[in-house]
């Protein structure tokens, strides 16, 4: 079973944020709630946590890349 990681809503005005960092590399084991990335807008920086236990796989957006929220 797959399960995306989605960026949360920083509020109405915030359409991307960066990757600051990632915490948890591919291929690694993370605990439901860990967290695993931090994001960062214009108005915050936030760490993401895992929605499920597992191994964190396929990364697509690397540190410092946009993302749409």
């Amino acid at each position: 079973m797959s399960i995306e990681l989605k960026v949360p809503s920083f509020g109405e005005s915030i359409t991307e944020v960066a990757i600051e960092s990632w915490i948890k590399k591919d291929g690694e084991y993370v605990s439901a709630d860990e967290a695993v990335v931090t994001i960062e807008s214009e108005k915050a920086t936030l760490e993401l946590p895992a929605p499920a236990a597992g191994v964190l796989r396929g990364i697509t957006a690397q540190d410092g890349d946009t993302v749409a929220v």
